[in-house]
């Protein structure tokens, strides 16, 4: 999508609601709610909101938009896991977009998508292109750092993480119910006799034990983990690998597990991808699935779990309910930006499928 260069409160000549934001010493979303009549603005601040504009000569256009909320352009952030993926043209990111794009329509907000994974490492010029696009709010969608939430945090203008989680940034977050999709997929293993289960996660950082930096994958894995200890079964580190979370990403750490010789009869994959790498490597191994080895994916992507045989069990994430959700969780931000901060989880669903089956031995 090309930018296009229009906030909810519009500059008129040379003197921005930035600048007032400034000489008032509160953010835009202040001036806007100001301006807009919004009456849970404290008497104090709406005078100097109003004198600074006075004394800067700024002219306010009214509302920008008769949406009824104010906020008429939103950007849809993208911070992808690894370098080069397109939300448009990924089946879990973009159904992420497509909700997003289906509220955004019904709330007549226009949207713009921008890629920031290339910015990541320039905190500073990140800043100022997402300043260069006027938004009048952002959804950052996918694991951001903090330094990178740190820096949109400085423009002041409301933000929801979608599937992406800083603790402790004081920021609205919208994610899949991670912890429970990894208990479900789990045990549902552990029902069907299964005792020694592989987890396939995303990149791990070391430290007393291997975890993921990502929220949302540590949560499928802390799940997993959760599941094993209520069968009374023991967590074997030497059973879980990282992964990119890409299908060569789950080959190769497919191909680690097989090359350690650690006996299990089943693996539970971070994300669809993997377990289409995961099952390439088990083929290529002389190992059929489900028969030899069971394999349970997460996401239900269809653009990917539809090519695979046989049918992959995965945990499903409603995609676009999240993508409308964040855009909702926005709305109300933006009409409320001193509030407490939320997390909302949405429910997932295991969806049981051919790739899983009893262990034969």
């Amino acid at each position: 999508m090309s930018e296009i260069r229009k906030v909810s409160l519009m500059a008129v000549g040379s003197v921005t609601a930035r600048d007032v934001a400034r000489e008032a010493g509160v953010s835009v979303g202040t001036v806007s709610r100001v301006f807009n009549n919004h009456s849970n603005v404290a008497p104090e601040i709406r005078l100097r909101v109003l004198q600074a504009a006075e004394q800067l000569a700024y002219v306010n256009p009214g509302p920008a938009s008769a949406n009824g909320h104010g906020l008429s352009e939103v950007g849809f952030l993208f911070s992808p896991i690894n370098e080069g993926t397109v939300a448009a043209s990924n089946p879990f990111w973009g159904g992420i977009l497509a909700g997003v794009e289906t509220e955004a329509l019904k709330s007549r907000i226009r949207l713009t998508y921008r890629s920031i994974g290339s910015l990541r490492q320039r905190p500073a010029e990140l800043v100022s292109v997402v300043q260069g696009m006027r938004l009048g709010g952002a959804l950052v969608v996918g694991p951001a750092e903090a330094a990178v939430i740190q820096a949109l945090q400085a423009l002041q203008i409301p933000l929801v993480q979608v599937e992406g989680y800083i603790r402790g940034a004081g920021l609205d977050a919208v994610v899949s119910e991670g912890f429970e999709g990894g208990r479900q997929a789990t045990a549902y293993m552990n029902e069907q006799g299964h005792r020694r289960i592989a987890h396939i996660t995303g990149p791990l950082a070391f430290g007393t034990r291997p975890r993921s930096d990502i929220y949302e994958i540590e949560l499928r894995a802390q799940g997993y983990r959760a599941a094993l200890l209520d069968a009374e079964l023991p967590v074997d580190e030497g059973l879980i690998e990282g992964s990119n979370l890409t299908p060569q990403g789950g080959y190769e750490a497919c191909r680690r597990l097989l090359a350690r010789k650690a006996a299990f009869s089943a693996i539970f994959c971070a994300n669809d991808s993997t377990a289409i790498g995961a099952i390439r490597a088990l083929r290529e191994a002389g190992l059929a699935v489900p028969g030899d080895i069971s394999v349970i994916g997460y996401g239900d992507d269809t653009d990917i779990v539809e090519h695979v045989t046989p049918a992959l069990t995965t945990v499903r994430i409603d995609k676009e309910a999240l993508g409308a959700t964040a855009l909702k969780r926005l709305i109300a931000r933006a009409a409320d930006p001193t509030g407490v901060a939320t997390l909302t989880m949405l429910e997932v669903e295991l969806i049981k499928r051919e790739s899983v089956q009893p262990p034969l031995r």
